[in-house]
């Protein structure tokens, strides 16, 4: 009796353990940008007007500001643009699971004291997916 007990729990054993290959296999095949894939070919507004749309608690500029800047850009052109501030410290943004061409909104903007507010929200969506101060 005990030898037909352990060879079923055995063969459940295998059977979980064969499932459960395939499903990290399943994800593994997955797109690394599948939840937030290219939207290159779709149009979105104008970075001003999506700006002009903006809760005020989620981004706005710093009166008299040494630096402003607002571009509609691809997702992998995200440092590059922020580097265009690095004269008033680097700043970089980094992430998984959006496509390199993935249309996003990049804002910077340096106060005459020289804090600094990033923000960088998704095109298609509409919410912010980083964001970045810094205070002196």
């Amino acid at each position: 009796m005990k030898r037909i007990i352990s060879f079923a729990f055995l063969g459940i054993l295998t059977t979980v353990f064969a499932l459960n290959i395939q499903f990290v296999n399943a994800a593994q095949n997955q797109e690394p940008w599948s939840k937030y894939p290219d939207n290159s070919a779709k149009s979105f507004n104008d970075v001003d007007s999506f700006y002009m749309s903006l809760d005020r608690k989620q981004y706005t500029e710093f009166e008299n500001a040494k630096l402003n800047i607002r571009e509609k850009t691809y997702f992998k052109d995200i440092n590059s643009v922020l580097s265009r501030a690095d004269q008033y410290g680097k700043s970089r943004v980094g992430g998984d699971g959006y496509h390199p061409n993935r249309q996003v909104y990049v804002f910077m903007t340096i106060s005459p004291e020289g804090k600094r507010w990033q923000a960088i929200f998704d095109a298609e969506l509409g919410r912010k997916i980083a964001e970045g101060r810094e205070h002196q």
